[in-house]
């Protein structure tokens, strides 16, 4: 008997702490990572290296020590929180202990919680979008005794290796060594395990979609108990449980999608379908702080790399883009002057009476290697505005009659690189990534979006995939420069209803589809039809209520674009002519006496 209590006891005292998985060289990098627990250590940490690399169980080990040294560690899971101001401050609401939208206060609540606080982002290359914001508000009004800690696969952004302000205050910790070489072989012998097929299929559907949730469950594999199969998805040890439900991690699920892929194509495309059609749903009924899950599930469930680049650019991390400042005025008209003289003295006017429009594109060693100019209709007030024919028009189109009774837009009026003017580069592709911020921002009111370039032929068939379409009524010039203006109406269903249209139309999926928005069709049945910019609003208007009807006063506002002072017959004579193209299906608009019209589901 004491040999065996022996022996229990040798086991106790052999328990091995997560510093003793570490390997020799992380465990320095642990060291580094403690500094910032010093009064005189750095203020921002970035921890970097591929999936398996060891950052989540150095971030473990640390959160250990710093509890030891009586600080606070904040975890923010990036993937589960919208890369926007708004999100950012809510995802801080059960730390804080309120909600507040009020930056100030939540950076005195936060210096509040402890002597030492240190805020750490896990998964931080998903929070791209929110970068500069961070680096150029959020951590400079903190208190002096709270750190930052970002976990990212990525290396630190451009703004933070041009911006020789941190260069004392910032410390970066690259670990270099990822398991993806050996996923293959772990996460077969895992599967191989795995002899229940309802499990496999259901391990399998996880690694379709970005998150697993009860309700994900039950849309991929019908007919199965979810709570029970989730409890049991949990159990495999192939799952990390996030706050936002369960997520395979990244080597594991490219081994499982990349075989279900090859495997089987046609079961991993309607585990895509079952999926959007539920996310669907899901955009219609969530309230906005949760409209951001719904988004990311979705953008994650595309694939056409078009559509792709358009909302992750591959080169776009080379560069920052952050507010001008007085300073940058030189820069962005050098950069006006070589790739558009007669345009100078235009956009003059536009830093004279709108600075804040001008947003500057910055490479790693600081240097201004583009700008973008963007603004809501709303903001260009006063006659300097009329100067600019690209913006008169754009606001003619916008609004003929009570600017107050619009849909949000947003006015695109430039982006140039040093380099390549307006040209595709990864400039413009930075710029584009800034755009986005400003999309998320803005919804879910915001419905169209212009934009102006002097060359259609680069941009034609991207744009078309997008859904902008080329306003001819618009066209002016400049000098001896053409400008053509495009716009994209996400129809009423926001970004969020563009961003669910794509993944449809990527899915092959009609059966559920009234409108494509790539062609301006209608289908009905096996039938196409060709729409007018004002049938396919009207339509697209209806669809966006689920069958609810709307009034011809709301219709009028939002497909006229303006208060109409001739009546609303012309949305009968609208409904008139689309009823005749129809034919056969004219009955799926109902007219609603006494009201207006209702799409029939």
């Amino acid at each position: 008997m004491s040999a065996a209590i022996t022996t229990d006891k040798n086991k106790n005292n052999m328990t091995r702490k997560i510093r003793d998985l570490l390997p020799e060289a992380v465990q320095s990098d642990l060291s580094r990572l403690t500094r910032c627990l010093d009064a005189d250590g750095p203020i921002v940490v970035w921890l970097c290296g591929p999936s398996g690399a060891g950052k989540s169980a150095l971030l473990a080990e640390f959160s250990a020590a710093a509890s030891a040294r009586d600080a606070r560690v904040v975890g923010i899971d990036c993937r589960t929180v919208e890369p926007t101001v708004a999100g950012l401050l809510g995802g801080l609401a059960d730390v804080l202990g309120e909600k507040t939208d009020n930056l100030d206060r939540a950076a005195e609540r936060l210096s509040a919680l402890a002597e030492r606080v240190v805020i750490a982002f896990d998964n931080y290359e998903v929070f791209r979008l929110a970068d500069s914001w961070l680096r150029r508000d959020f951590i400079p009004a903190l208190s002096e005794t709270v750190r930052v800690v970002f976990v990212s696969r990525e290396p630190p952004t451009a703004g933070w290796a041009s911006a020789t302000e941190w260069r004392d205050l910032f410390l970066t910790i690259s670990l270099q060594t990822g398991i993806e070489g050996q996923s293959d072989m772990a996460t077969g012998g895992l599967l191989d395990d795995l002899d229940d097929a309802q499990l496999r299929s259901a391990v399998d559907a996880a690694a379709v979609v970005r998150r697993v949730t009860k309700p994900i469950l039950a849309a991929l594999l019908p007919g199965a108990n979810a709570d029970e199969l989730y409890d049991r998805l949990a159990g495999t040890g192939l799952f990390e449980s996030r706050r936002d439900g369960l997520a395979l991690s990244d080597p594991v699920r490219k081994v499982v999608a990349d075989r279900l892929r090859a495997a089987d194509h046609e079961r991993y495309r309607e585990y895509q379908k079952a999926a959007w059609r539920l996310l669907r749903q899901q955009l219609k009924d969530s309230a906005r702080a949760d409209l951001w899950r719904c988004t990311a599930d979705i953008i994650y469930l595309i694939e056409n790399p078009v559509i792709r680049e358009a909302f992750f650019p591959s080169e776009s991390a080379r560069f920052s883009v952050e507010p001008a400042l007085p300073g940058d005025e030189t820069a962005v008209f050098e950069i006006t002057a070589a790739h558009e003289p007669s345009a100078t003295e235009i956009m003059r006017l536009w830093w004279r009476h709108l600075p804040s429009a001008f947003h500057i594109i910055r490479d790693k060693s600081g240097t201004i290697a583009g700008y973008l100019c963007i603004a809501l209709p709303d903001q260009l007030d006063g006659d300097w505005m009329t100067s600019d024919p690209v913006a008169r028009h754009w606001q003619h189109h916008v609004s003929l009659k009570g600017r107050s009774a619009q849909p949000p837009s947003l006015f695109l009026r430039r982006w140039l690189s040093r380099d390549h003017g307006e040209g595709p580069s990864a400039v413009q592709a930075a710029a584009w990534v800034d755009v986005k911020r400003t999309y998320l921002e803005l919804r879910p009111e915001l419905r169209r979006v212009y934009l102006a370039v002097n060359d259609l032929a680069p941009y034609g068939a991207a744009a078309t995939q997008l859904g902008f379409r080329v306003l001819d009524e618009l066209e002016t010039r400049i000098g001896d420069a053409p400008y053509y203006s495009a716009m994209l109406d996400f129809g009423p269903g926001s970004v969020d209803g563009w961003i669910c249209n794509l993944l449809a139309a990527e899915l092959g999926i009609t059966e559920d589809r009234l409108l494509d928005a790539s062609t301006r069709e209608l289908i009905a049945g096996d039938r196409r039809i060709p729409l007018t910019p004002l049938e396919f609003s009207l339509v697209s208007m209806l669809e966006g209520r689920s069958g609810e009807p709307v009034s011809r006063s709301e219709l009028l506002r939002e497909v006229w674009g303006h208060g109409y002072d001739g009546g609303s017959n012309v949305v009968d004579a609208l409904v008139r002519g689309l009823r005749k193209k129809c034919g056969d299906s004219a009955s799926m608009i109902e007219t609603v006496r006494g009201v207006g019209y209702r799409l029939r589901t």
